[in-house]
């Protein structure tokens, strides 16, 4: 391998917008692609991915990796032309799959069962690069940071994570046994937030769902059905002789979770519900998942008529979500409402705590809105060079 080669970083979109992430790394031999999302709703740029040799014209792409099922990370994928391999992590392409077929009868395009599985620390070799996923912790479950090794050089791709999940301790393991690196690709989407939340990581809000539990009989939590584990945090609160209760899919994406997660990190007794359980909920208590849309809006209706005192809805999602129609709908009726939320992705101070262990010579933030300024604030080691670069340059390692 000639180490006088260069490896080339582009960024296709994502330096300062979160939504719609999509990284280039290349050599003269090899071109991968990291993440193909869809922009969030008005922000930044929206227009579709359009890229020489990935969507249009000849074929000039050797893969394309994912690092997690959110939207803003693969809604593009199916854009992509015939032919180029897609991989991603082989429970988080499971639920993908789940998701895609339920919303099928909405337009949703399935092709997340065509998808290459990937096993964590199991290196796949491209050409002259070495990929290897590396388990992370995000909102979404089996989210997955990328190594990529070639030419004597070392690049990270953090994709979304954080450092208050379930996994911190093997998240802290993961960075100090990392090595050299020569470039670090991080998110940044909490740069731009004052995240000062009462709540500081997950085992905060499960020790809070158990005492919301022990305080009421019927408790409603309103939150993604992707966050697989919240949900799975909240059902182990809810104590034996009660019900906890989902709709058929998001019982569905619990089950496929738990086949591959730990003991102490999986769902407990969840049921889909239907109509026979009416009477039982109403005698026993209950914890139900609720989401916008379907049976919901109607059983928090009559739970808190006729129940007001008995009843809470746990509001767990980002504060931005209260606006939406289908949102505001349910929690326009729940007349008893705490927020019990932690963020999906790393704080400034946690960011600021990785970098200073990693070390990296140099260092890129995107999925992020904050500006070149905003970044120069962040504290950095001596010695790490911080790259402010533009959807569309190129970097060359």
């Amino acid at each position: 391998m000639n180490d006088e080669k260069k490896i080339r970083v582009i960024p296709h979109r994502g330096m300062r917008q979160i939504g719609g992430v999509c990284t280039e790394i290349a050599t003269d031999e090899a071109r991968i692609l990291f993440d193909f999302g869809s922009p969030l709703e008005d922000e930044g740029n929206q227009k579709p991915l359009s890229i020489e040799g990935v969507t249009k014209g000849d074929m000039d792409c050797d893969a394309v990796f994912l690092t997690h099922y959110h939207g803003d990370h693969v809604g593009e994928v199916p854009r992509i032309k015939a032919g180029i391999p897609v991989y991603m992590q082989k429970t988080a392409r499971k639920i993908l799959q789940a998701q895609q077929e339920h919303m099928q009868s909405h337009g949703a395009v399935v092709w997340a069962d065509e998808a290459k599985d990937l096993e964590y620390g199991v290196p796949v070799i491209i050409k002259d690069l070495k990929i290897t996923p590396i388990e992370s912790d995000h909102s979404a479950i089996d989210s997955l940071m990328f190594l990529v090794e070639g030419h004597g050089k070392r690049i990270l791709l953090t994709g979304d994570y954080r450092m208050h999940g379930f996994r911190t301790e093997r998240m802290e393991k993961t960075f100090r046994e990392m090595g050299h690196l020569d470039l670090m690709i991080t998110e940044g989407t909490n740069l731009t937030k004052d995240y000062k939340g009462i709540y500081k990581n997950e085992k905060d809000i499960e020790k809070k769902f158990k005492e919301l539990k022990e305080q009421y009989k019927y408790v409603f939590l309103f939150t993604s059905s992707s966050n697989i584990d919240r949900i799975a945090s909240f059902s182990r609160q809810v104590p034996d002789g009660q019900y906890v209760v989902a709709d058929d899919y998001q019982k569905r994406i619990q089950e496929i979770a738990d086949k591959e997660r730990e003991k102490e990190l999986k769902s407990h007794k969840v049921l889909y519900y239907s109509n026979s359980l009416d009477k039982k909920m109403e005698n026993g208590g209950f914890g139900m998942v609720v989401r916008s849309g379907g049976i919901f809006y109607k059983l928090v209706k009559e739970y808190f008529n006729r129940y007001p005192n008995d009843t809470i809805l746990i509001y767990s999602m980002w504060s931005g979500y209260r606006s939406l129609p289908k949102v505001k709908e349910i929690l326009d009726v729940a007349t008893n409402t705490e927020t019990v939320h932690v963020s999906g992705h790393i704080t400034k101070e946690n960011l600021e705590h990785v970098i200073d262990i990693v070390r990296p010579e140099k260092l890129m933030i995107h999925h992020t809105l904050s500006n070149d300024d905003q970044e120069k604030r962040i504290m950095i080691p001596i010695g790490t060079e911080l790259v402010c670069a533009k959807d569309g340059t190129t970097i060359e390692l």
